[in-house]
């Protein structure tokens, strides 16, 4: 008998948390956080036998340093590069917290138990305890991040994040796999993503045309995974960037791990060769001239994305281009709803132009189905998604058990 319990990311997009019991050994897969409120989920059982962390976003891991506040003894698991990338966000998420006015839900000493207690495990390495053996598949998502096979009284894979198709920074998920029982990210069940192939070569153009009319082209990005993938497609058209904030950290932590991307001389090429802001001087610099500057927070949300926005957004020959996700509330979503550019100090309808690009790091809806029908397990568990309903429904009908649980639901199979 395997018994799960979604204390987190069941019926929602992010906060994930399963707490896997099989008897005698209690295990826990991710313990994230909403990363706009910091609601965290349901406070998992202690004792824990191990912990497996599938990737370093902090709606997968922002919790976890408090599993060690309240004196977790378990270790955690996880590839380097995501013990790396996770250090700098947990960090990071302190210092946002208290910027909000928040007091943190962690200290820095929370963290430092967390790192006391890991475990690194490469891709295709396993650890075995008395009642399952664990192991890592690359999921193709940001570097590092990992789908997660259990072998127990039955085969087990929680997906995490997963992204089939490659990048020009990722190959793209491990398919070569067996399971009974899928549980799986349904974040893009209702659409598919434009082919990424095509969708970068639009973006190329774009810069191209923007810098070489004399502008400057902005591309607000997710420190992890978007800023590396975005310096190699600019660094290919051989124009002026700079980068700025979080994202030189994350590469940095990046290009230490040559195993968790596809092309690491492609990589630390783009990062030689890109202008690194490191003073107020240096983002003077960047902005007299035409180039591309590619800044954090990917969402508008904050970092210094929202200085140049400040200083640009009434220029009609610069080019603002979101990339990614935006979650509704941020300033990124505002901008694509109402036209407006809306961070504190500046609620302005921009001049500059607007796209909208969709570089989404999760797998489409096709790409998903595609995935369950060569995996065909006995059993599929739908999570990380707000639309798991109605696609349990049309999985049903395709002949599969489907489950489709809310946060706090409890499972056995």
């Amino acid at each position: 008998m395997v018994k799960f319990w979604f204390l987190g990311g069941a019926d929602e997009v992010g906060r994930e948390a399963i707490y896997l019991d099989l008897g005698q050994e209690k295990f826990l897969l991710d313990y994230g956080v909403n990363v706009q409120t910091m609601s965290h989920p349901i406070e998992a059982p202690l004792p824990l036998k191990a912990i497996f962390l599938s990737h370093a976003h902090l709606d997968h891991s922002g919790h976890l340093p408090c599993l060690y506040r309240r004196g977790c003894g378990a270790r955690t698991f996880a590839t380097p590069t995501t013990f790396d990338l996770s250090l700098i966000l947990l960090k990071d998420s302190i210092k946002v917290q208290r910027k909000k006015g928040m007091i943190p839900h962690y200290s820095y000493q929370d963290i430092d138990k967390l790192f006391e207690h890991a475990s690194p495990l490469y891709y295709r390495q396993k650890v075995g305890f008395d009642q399952a053996t664990f192991e890592f598949r690359d999921a193709g998502h940001i570097p590092g991040s990992a789908s997660i096979l259990i072998h127990a009284e039955k085969k087990i894979l929680f997906t995490g994040d997963i992204k089939f198709e490659p990048t020009r920074l990722l190959n793209g998920a491990d398919q070569d796999l067996e399971a009974d029982i899928l549980i799986t990210e349904a974040t893009y069940s209702y659409k598919n993503h434009p082919e990424r192939e095509s969708l970068t070569q639009k973006l190329q153009e774009e810069i191209r045309t923007a810098v070489e009319a004399g502008g400057i082209v902005l591309l607000p990005c997710f420190a992890v995974g978007r800023t590396q993938e975005m310096l190699v497609i600019v660094e290919e058209l051989g124009l002026p960037y700079w980068v700025d904030g979080m994202g030189i950290h994350a590469t940095q932590a990046i290009l230490r791990h040559p195993e968790s991307h596809k092309d690491p001389v492609r990589l630390q090429r783009a990062f030689d060769s890109a202008r690194k802001i490191r003073k107020a001087k240096d983002r003077l610099e960047a902005i007299s001239k035409p180039g591309v500057i590619l800044a954090s927070a990917g969402m508008l949300q904050g970092g210094p994305i929202q200085w140049y926005l400040k200083r640009l957004h009434d220029r009609e020959d610069c080019l603002l281009i979101l990339n990614g996700y935006q979650i509704e509330g941020t300033p990124g979503r505002i901008l694509l709803e109402t036209g407006r550019i809306q961070i504190p100090g500046l609620d302005v309808k921009p001049k500059m132009r607007v796209e909208f690009m969709d570089f989404s790091q999760h797998c489409g809806r096709d790409n998903l189905i595609s995935f369950m029908e060569k995996l065909n397990p006995e059993t599929i568990i739908l999570v990380h998604g707000d639309r798991n309903h109605e696609f349990r429904e049309e999985l049903a009908e395709k002949g599969w058990k489907v489950f489709s649980p809310k946060n706090g639901d409890k499972l056995e199979l």
